[in-house]
């Protein structure tokens, strides 16, 4: 490992993260933690803006290094939460960060997902401050990627593409993983299905009704279930229906009911081939009922990605299993898990080499939240091995 690398100190890296944890951001309340962060830099020298589509949200972008002499590497992570909604179930204050008795976890509202390792990132512009960095080293500290990312990396994309930013060469992502190598992501493509039946009052629903709500559970019969494909960086495809509306009066046959569907892709997946496979799979069941009738709205909420993926021999990827497997002497697997999409996705729509490595962690979302300290040190020294390799420290 490198000098710098040696310098990462874990103490430091735990009270970065408490500081995050005690300030609370639910999505849509980012501007307090985002002042502090601010002031973080501002005490210590470090080059930083805020960028803002709402004032309220903003974002901070930090930067060392020398632009003009290499690759520009950006480090991203967003520092809003989900609420906490079961506080009674929390063994602590959610946002009095504490350290577990044998100092395995740090627990809290965002331990996990993902103020640690944001936490981390932010303590690395530090520390790599002075680095003799051969090229530009970014943190994107961002809001709101919990609901919608418009107004964090979304914003910055769209600053970048305007260039009001520069733009990234290459980005990390510290999402939970595992200490895990993330190289891709299924992408997204959600459904909304209308089947029709014909309104009656319910004395008449075995004479001129029909039951919209029937027909709506042949189909959701039809479409749930697992999907026997398999790519080696992500796994499975998965489609799950989610919500179902339908209904006017408990005394009235309903006479249309509509469900969503939630369809994660794979890379290799079109959104024309999945949408040909579930209208084959409805009309499988049109077949054997001839009052089965349905409608299909492709992407309703407008939010479709393709499945997304950086190359194996991506320099990036290259560099951070060459840390991983330095720093933990072990070789680097790919995280393949049912694990949900990253603001990883959108560097990749915009051409950017993309790679997540993050720590593990429990219950994010979830009462007494918490990451492994221990891999948040790991995390810290692969980015810190990653990032001189590539740009050119000794």
């Amino acid at each position: 490992m490198n000098p710098w690398t040696d310098r990462v100190n874990r103490d430091e890296i735990v009270a970065m993260a408490k500081g995050l944890i005690a300030i609370p951001s639910p999505s849509g309340e980012e501007r307090a933690v985002m002042e502090h962060v601010a002031g973080w830099c501002a005490a210590r020298g470090l080059d930083h803006q805020i960028v803002a589509k709402d004032p309220e949200r903003p974002n901070v972008v930090i930067s060392v290094g020398d632009p003009g002499a290499g690759p520009t590497v950006v480090m991203n992570g967003h520092l809003d939460t989900v609420p906490v909604s079961d506080a009674d179930a929390w063994r602590s204050d959610p946002y009095e960060p504490t350290v577990s008795e044998d100092g395995v976890r740090l627990f809290g509202r965002g331990a996990s997902d993902m103020k640690s390792s944001t936490g981390v990132m932010i303590y690395l512009m530090g520390l790599l401050k002075d680095a003799p960095l051969k090229g530009r080293l970014q943190a994107h500290v961002v809001s709101d990627e919990e609901t919608s990312a418009r107004f964090g990396t979304i914003h910055l994309l769209e600053e970048i593409a305007a260039g009001r930013l520069p733009r990234p060469d290459y980005c990390l992502i510290g999402e939970k993983s595992d200490l895990k190598v993330r190289n891709a992501e299924r992408g997204l493509l959600g459904l909304a299905v209308t089947f029709y039946g014909r309104a009656s009052h319910t004395a008449a629903a075995r004479s001129t009704g029909i039951n919209a709500i029937a027909k709506a559970a042949k189909g959701v019969l039809a479409l749930e279930g697992d999907l026997d494909t398999f790519h080696p960086a992500v796994g499975k495809p998965v489609i799950s229906v989610n919500t179902i509306h339908a209904g006017v009066a408990h005394n009235v046959v309903p006479g249309d009911c509509t469900i969503t569907v939630d369809r994660r892709l794979i890379p290799g997946e079109t959104k024309d081939g999945v949408v040909a496979e579930i209208r084959a799979a409805l009309d499988a069941v049109a077949a054997t009922d001839p009052e089965f009738r349905y409608e299909l709205s492709i992407d309703p909420f407008g939010d479709f990605i393709p499945a997304n993926i950086t190359p194996e021999d991506s320099p990036l990827v290259r560099a951070v299993q060459t840390a991983a497997r330095t720093v933990t002497d072990r070789e680097p697997e790919y995280f393949v898990a049912w694990a949900g999409a990253t603001d990883g996705r959108f560097y990749r729509q915009a051409g950017i080499d993309t790679v997540g490595y993050g720590p593990g962690g429990e219950n994010a979302h979830g009462a007494n939240e918490a990451v492994y300290i221990d891999h948040l040190v790991t995390q810290a020294k692969v980015y810190a091995e990653a990032i001189t390799r590539l740009l050119g420290v000794a």
